[in-house]
């Protein structure tokens, strides 16, 4: 645990440096100065009882979101402390519709233990663990509610390979940087408490030593400050994202297929930060002919928290830095480590057939 909260410690102490830095001199120290990408700190996200989803009276839920969180998760901003205590709520029909908007935006300042807020027409406070807001005629009373995913904690079933149980990282190794396919060496990943492990900043991907084709995926992870920025590698080739978006309408959302995929989801069912979370998967292998010209492509349901985000969606062509390795029958997952720490456990796969 010690070398862990020391390798942590370091790298964000030196992307803290380094990001004050906005600008270096081009070579030979002529010219004017050009912008250059910095490493962003990663943010340990604080226990929050206000952040998360309510829910109540009056025909309308709510999700409260720490302004800090928002900062956090944007590489391009750095929280400053007048920020601290500040929160934007939105206001919702129902949680998890198809191309949601707010009906409002709430935002406001927590002063002792009330938050008051305004905006969209309402105003309300947060205090005694309710939220209380009003319209013209309508009103609503909101207590905090924890959304907890139908397959959370869900066992293996009879036959599953079990890739992690939170007792050791056997299954995986650590994945060749410009090799994805080759293994190198044991993972260099922490285990935690809860059952877990935990992505090491620059300690590099992790990859399955076995591979698979056909399979059904069950993976739980939980994201724990911001930014955040990892995923799960179908095949070592198809992406489901993972990042920290809790209370964001323009972030790409978890579940998302950056790279197979030209269109988003229409759904947010984030949980928000520290709050575990699953991916379900369903996935159909591409096939391929003798001479191994490609007949089918992949295809794929992918399950957040239970709701539906693709449903028997089409895969491919492969795009970004997976496009190397074209596609194929079969292939190991991988588990994404991209200079953030990211917790994951309970991870399991039944191949169909076997």
């Amino acid at each position: 645990m010690k070398n862990r909260f020391v390798t942590l410690l370091v790298v964000a102490l030196t992307a803290s440096t380094l990001v004050g830095t906005a600008f270096a001199q081009k070579k030979g120290g002529s010219g004017g100065p050009r912008k250059v990408e910095l490493p962003h700190p990663f943010y340990w996200a604080a226990p929050d009882p206000l952040r998360g989803d309510w829910q109540g009276t009056g025909g309308f839920v709510a999700q409260v979101v720490p302004v800090m969180d928002k900062i956090y998760s944007k590489e391009d901003l750095i929280p400053q402390q007048e920020d601290n205590g500040k929160y934007e709520v939105h206001l919702f029909k129902q949680f998890d519709q198809p191309n949601d908007t707010p009906v409002a935006v709430l935002t406001g300042s927590l002063a002792g233990d009330t938050l008051a807020l305004e905006g969209g027409g309402w105003t309300g406070t947060i205090q005694g663990g309710h939220f209380i807001a009003k319209n013209g005629d309508q009103s609503i009373d909101l207590q905090h509610i924890t959304r907890t995913s139908p397959t959370l904690g869900m066992k293996p079933p009879k036959g599953a390979v079990v890739l992690f149980d939170g007792k050791n990282m056997d299954a995986f190794s650590k994945m060749t940087e410009k090799e994805w396919l080759k293994p190198d060496g044991p993972s260099r990943w922490h285990l935690v408490p809860d059952g877990a492990m935990e992505s090491v900043p620059r300690s590099g991907n992790i990859i399955t030593n076995q591979t698979f084709g056909d399979a059904t995926i069950h993976v739980e992870f939980r994201n724990i400050g911001g930014p955040t920025n990892s995923g799960v590698y179908i095949q070592d080739r198809y992406e489901a994202n993972i990042n920290e978006v809790y209370g964001s309408l323009t972030a790409n959302p978890n579940g998302q297929f950056d790279n197979s995929v030209p269109t988003k989801p229409g759904i947010r069912a984030s949980r928000p930060v520290l709050e575990w979370q699953t991916f379900d998967i369903d996935f159909k292998a591409p096939r391929f002919d003798a001479s191994g010209k490609k007949t089918a492509d992949a295809v794929v349901t992918l399950r957040l928290n239970g709701e539906v985000m693709y449903k028997d969606q089409a895969l491919g062509p492969v795009t970004l830095n997976a496009a190397k390795l074209g596609e194929a029958p079969t292939g190991p997952i991988q588990l994404q480590e991209h200079g953030m720490p990211v917790q994951f456990r309970n991870i399991w796969v039944v191949e169909p057939g076997k």
